[in-house]
């Protein structure tokens, strides 16, 4: 007799019931032709799994999935067929009950052997279209749970089918044209020899509002969109929920999304702890169900305030997918929770078949299988674009999207089938829920779950093109930052600034990650140019910090004479970035490394135009002295600043990208605001503004109506500060500048303060004090002067509140957070 490979067959006992001894019958035919599934899934077309699941007692084989069984043994397909219809008729008594008030098949009147978690908006919604459309089909990605939901709202809504319920199970069918077959024998509809069964079943339909359950339709998408249209065209009461990876796209079709499970809320990478882990207390549904598995598949495991980070974070890795972290929570039986999370970088090793529910079908047993299955059902195209956008991290904008996944080379402009293509793989990709398109700014921007990333990505590996999809990508995103460095200083600003603040993640993974083998050093140096303002406003300077020191890290000097002016833009970056994180010994040594650079290589050295190479030279020279300018400024030594700063100005050379110019007129009239010379400081400042505002640049805006309004609140007129701190957040809110509205807020409390506003003061203060520590830059980035105007307004506002109410109010601000605490406070004071 042939063995079977892999595990052992479970006995089966012949006295539990008809479906038992059928599968024995089954077995004992497949032993009598001495073949193993393997070698029986060559003749049948079937896989070796879907034929042992035939004869495993669990379930009763599709009719197709049978004749392919018996035709594997060389048996005879009729007689089975026969024994087939007599097992059906012992189960479910359909034909008897045909006519009766209420049917419920096999698995929708069971008891559920665990808990339904969530999902309350899906089977509202599921129930309130099922109540007005005839076709709703339930669209997710694999793993994501549509069929317990959709087991869950055929439960629900049963009451309102008199006709009854059906389940037509179509995960094992091999073809579309065995969908009308399958769909009329879970009705208990038996088409003789040659007949098309969709007319015996639409005549079985016809006057009994019934709600058909197709499931899974993915891998027969043409033969369900075909048997539903002519279902429902000769079916009038007929309802059907399908669930499927991707929409039907017939008529009369109403999509509903089934989402991964809600996650728990996660500040600054950590979970709120809560006094009590009772099942009210645990803080999202994926949370509920990981515990619920995991208690029942672990002895003695509970979610405590001790171990609730680690399981929310093992619900962030896997996307709060329920298949995922079902399989997850059974491997606690063999690893402590910290080891499961250490362990999920290699998810598809981790949750394979040894941690899946043996009952279940073999596409689901496993977290691999489970994509290997979409995988198989994408294009070529698809496969490839799946495979590309594995590596963008935080989304990717449509329209880049398409030039990552074209066939042109970054620099190309594809041509019009080229571009064709891409577009259909994407749109594919959505259908197929592997890619989710969410709407900003009026642009589709696609995102993937973790888990579908790292699939794409080991395919990736696999297919031998994951060095030319790597530099593709870094390309693409370095192009995209060196754009928005050249725009800073002009009427393009802001638009940069918000594209570049979506791009974050992706720009951290490439900064981060070691450059691939041949990336050009000018690639990454030129790209910094667009970090120095973009790691501000994002309120991201330390990581902005970080970032340069890695890549002068791994570019000590200039990699050629030719580049050497890319390389001191990338050292000037440096600076501005270390100055505002406080490092202030480490942002001179960059200063001072830019301009060794800059005087140790000659002038005319790597071009063919020495001229322009020598402005810029005195450009960048213009800018570090601008740098050393505001390193002195920040240390509240006027002079030396103000002597920098008119040695740069003396220059009459500026990079607009850099904003030297102006840069510098605002220093010299700050410098005067700390020596108290109003005459002098206010003149300056507007100069500065109106360049600025000449220019059309936002940010610059911003800060400069804030060095004003500091101006002003010095020489004793609070309201003419409140206005231009008025106007100045207005302007951090057109680029969502974090930064800047931070030390605005914190100029606005001491003049609030100062002119009897205690409360608002105290209420700005609370919610100000969430936006530093995560930035990485020190309070009002160590200005002393700013520091001591808002110990001041803090003192006052404590004195004229007292200890409790100040303490009420800066609890009512950090509760508000800052966005929404200026609106109150403006709000009021209207």
């Amino acid at each position: 007799m042939a063995g079977r490979p892999g595990r052992r067959e479970q006995p089966l006992d012949p006295e539990e019931g008809p479906l038992e001894r059928f599968a024995l019958e089954l077995r004992a035919l497949r032993e009598r032709a001495g073949l193993t599934y393997t070698e029986m899934a060559d003749a049948a077309h079937f896989s070796p799994s879907t034929l042992s699941q035939a004869a495993a007692g669990r379930r009763l084989p599709t009719q197709e999935v049978l004749r392919a069984y018996v035709r594997a043994c060389h048996g005879d397909p009729h007689g089975w067929e026969e024994r087939w219809e007599r097992v059906r008729l012992d189960l479910y008594g359909l034909g008897a009950q045909r006519d009766a008030a209420h049917v419920i098949p096999h698995g929708f009147g069971d008891v559920e052997a665990t808990s339904f978690v969530g999902r309350e908006p899906e089977l509202a919604a599921g129930g309130e279209l099922l109540e007005r459309c005839r076709l709703v089909t339930l669209v997710g990605v694999g793993g994501v749970g549509k069929t317990r939901l959709a087991r869950r709202i055929v439960r629900e809504a049963a009451e309102r089918f008199a006709g009854g319920t059906y389940c037509a199970e179509l995960a094992d069918l091999g073809s579309d044209h065995a969908v009308a077959e399958a769909v009329a024998s879970a009705v208990g509809v038996l088409a003789r020899a040659g007949q098309d069964p969709l007319s015996p079943l639409a005549g079985a339909l016809r006057g009994r509002r019934v709600l058909l359950l197709l499931d899974n339709c993915e891998h027969v998408l043409d033969g369900c969109a075909r048997a539903v249209r002519d279902l429902l065209a000769h079916s009038p009461e007929l309802h059907i929920l399908a669930t499927s990876r991707q929409p039907l796209d017939i008529g009369a079709e109403h999509v509903l999304q089934v989402r991964p499970l809600g996650l728990p809320a996660l500040a600054n990478g950590h979970l709120h702890k809560v006094r009590a882990m009772d099942e009210d207390a645990v803080a999202s549904p994926a949370m509920t169900l990981f515990a619920n598995r995991a208690e029942a598949a672990s002895t003695g495991f509970r979610v405590t305030e001790e171990n609730q980070h680690a399981v929310a974070r093992v619900c962030q890795r896997l996307d709060g997918l329920p298949l995922a972290l079902e399989i997850a929570a059974r491997r606690l039986r063999s690893l402590t929770l910290d080891e499961l999370l250490e362990r999920l970088d290699h998810r598809f090793r981790l949750l394979g078949v040894g941690g899946g529910d043996r009952t279940a079908h073999p596409r689901h047993q496993a977290l691999r299988a489970l994509f290997d299955w979409s995988y198989e059902l994408c294009t070529e195209a698809e496969r490839t674009a799946w495979q590309q956008l594995s590596l963008c991290s935080g989304g990717v904008l449509l329209t880049d999207a398409e030039q990552l996944c074209g066939h042109a080379e970054r620099g190309e402009v594809p041509d019009a089938a080229a571009a064709d293509e891409a577009f259909e793989a994407l749109a594919g990709l959505v259908d197929k829920s592997l890619l989710t398109r969410v709407e900003t700014g009026g642009k589709t921007r696609l995102h993937m779950l973790e888990t579908v990333r790292a699939y794409g990505q080991e395919r990736l590996a696999e297919s031998g093109q994951a060095q030319h999809a790597l530099r593709r990508h870094r390309a693409w995103y370095l192009n995209l930052a060196a754009q928005a460095g050249i725009a800073y200083g002009s009427s393009g600003q802001a638009d940069w600034l918000r594209r570049l603040r979506a791009e974050h993640p992706n720009l951290r993974q490439i900064v981060t990650a070691p450059p691939p083998t041949g990336e050009p050093a000018e690639s990454v140096l030129r790209a910094s140019l667009g970090f120095w303002l973009h790691c501000l406003t994002s309120a991201n300077v330390g990581e902005g910090a970080h970032w340069m020191r890695k890549i002068l890290e791994r570019h000590p000097q200039p990699p050629s004479p030719a580049a050497t002016n890319t390389w001191c833009q990338a050292a000037w970056v440096s600076g501005f970035l270390l100055l505002l994180h406080g490092d202030h010994s480490s942002a001179k040594e960059a200063i001072s490394r830019g301009e060794r650079a800059l005087s140790d290589t000659p002038a005319a050295s790597g071009t063919s135009d020495p001229s322009s190479l020598r402005t810029e030279r005195a450009e960048l020279t213009a800018a570090f002295l601008q740098l050393r300018s505001l390193a002195a400024l920040v240390t509240g030594d006027t002079e030396t600043s103000a002597r920098y700063a008119q040695s740069s100005l003396s220059t009459e050379c500026w990079p607009a990208s850099l904003l030297t110019q102006q840069q510098c007129i605002a220093q010299l009239g700050f410098a005067a605001v700390l020596q108290g010379d109003h005459a002098r400081s206010t003149p300056l400042l507007e100069q500065a503004l109106a360049l600025s505002e000449a220019q059309g640049d936002t940010w610059h805006r911003c800060w400069l109506l804030w060095a004003l309004a500091v101006d002003h609140g010095e020489a004793g007129r609070p309201k003419v500060a409140l206005q231009l701190l008025h106007r100045a957040l207005q302007h951090t809110k057109e680029i969502d500048e974090h930064m800047g509205e931070a030390a605005l807020s914190e100029t606005l409390a001491w003049v609030l303060s100062s002119s009897g506003e205690a409360r608002s003061a105290a209420v700005v203060l609370g919610a100000v004090d969430r936006v530093w520590h995560p930035s990485g830059a020190p309070r009002l980035f160590g200005f002393a002067l700013l520091t001591a105007h808002r110990e001041r307004g803090l003192q006052n506002a404590r004195r004229s509140l007292g200890e409790i109410e100040y303490t009420r109010a800066h609890q009512e601000g950090r509760r508000l957070g800052l966005r929404r605490a200026l609106e109150k406070v403006f709000r009021d004071d209207e």
